[in-house]
């Protein structure tokens, strides 16, 4: 299974997405790459530094190339899991990986200049592969959130998850993953691995 974590603006928490997802793909016990096609390599510094024993298990591959993507997608067996954290800004290799994906997840956060960005990204991904957005440090009191909610809603898209804002899930390398964003993504993963499935 490639499930692609894709975004064309950074700074959405696709990172954060793609190392938690990663985390819950490897407890399944099912062999778990995560794919780094970003060359600023965040995810790849991530499970490089972090003690946490969840991410392990976790493979970890840098491909921020075309050719690199493919290859390193060519080597997934069918019975592994491949997560691919992809580079914002980089339509080209957006669509490269968004065409080899069993599933997309798209994070995206509150706000006016996201919604046209997660559209972008909406038109890339092939009419039968399965598709939903993650809401990332999100302030659900708010009516902001409660609006887009309604809008993604009214548009027939499938919101996955929504992770709550808190510092721990962010806080990268330094810190172990925080167990209330494991339980935001795990409704995530589940998502995906159910639509992977029909």
């Amino acid at each position: 299974m490639i499930l692609v974590v894709a975004a064309l603006k950074g700074g959405v928490g696709k990172t954060t997405t793609s190392v938690y997802l990663a985390a819950l793909a490897a407890a399944s016990r099912r062999p778990t790459t995560l794919v780094d096609a970003d060359p600023q390599a965040s995810a790849a510094d991530w499970i490089e530094n972090s003690e946490d024993e969840s991410l392990e298990r976790v493979d970890l591959v840098e491909a921020p190339t075309d050719r690199m993507l493919t290859k390193a997608l060519d080597k997934i067996d069918r019975e592994d899991v491949a997560i691919v954290d992809t580079p914002p800004g980089n339509e080209r290799l957006l669509a490269k990986a968004i065409e080899r994906a069993h599933v997309v997840v798209i994070p995206t956060r509150v706000g006016g200049v996201e919604t046209p960005r997660v559209e972008a990204v909406l038109d890339m991904v092939p009419t039968r592969t399965p598709v939903g957005l993650v809401i990332c440090s999100a302030r659900t009191y708010t009516r902001d959130y409660q609006e887009m909610m309604g809008l993604w809603a009214e548009a027939n898209v499938p919101v996955w998850g929504t992770v709550p804002e808190r510092v721990g899930i962010a806080s990268g390398p330094e810190g172990w993953l925080a167990l209330d964003g494991l339980d935001a993504y795990r409704g995530v993963w589940q998502r995906g691995l159910r639509s992977r499935r029909t």
